[in-house]
């Protein structure tokens, strides 16, 4: 579900890093609806005219270099 979107999203992510730093965008299949100031002003202005769960909304950020790291607190015996 919505791999589409993310998909379209890693091609443009670079570009979009340099055009609108620190802004949302929001995309819905291989559309930019919109880039908004703040992720809850994405939400707020697209949920008005698209259905919860068929968009997704990104930060403009360059993902090249981006590490992810997980902790969790459960122990493993």
């Amino acid at each position: 579900m919505l791999e589409r979107e993310y998909k379209y999203f890693e091609t443009i992510a670079s570009q979009l890093a340099i055009d609108h730093p620190h802004k949302f965008v929001v995309i819905k299949g291989e559309q930019v609806l919109g880039i908004y100031d703040t992720m809850e002003q994405a939400l707020e202005e697209t949920a008005k005219v698209h259905e919860l769960g068929t968009f997704i909304i990104q930060p403009c950020e360059d993902r090249s270099n981006i590490i992810q790291r997980f902790h969790s607190r459960v122990a493993f015996a």
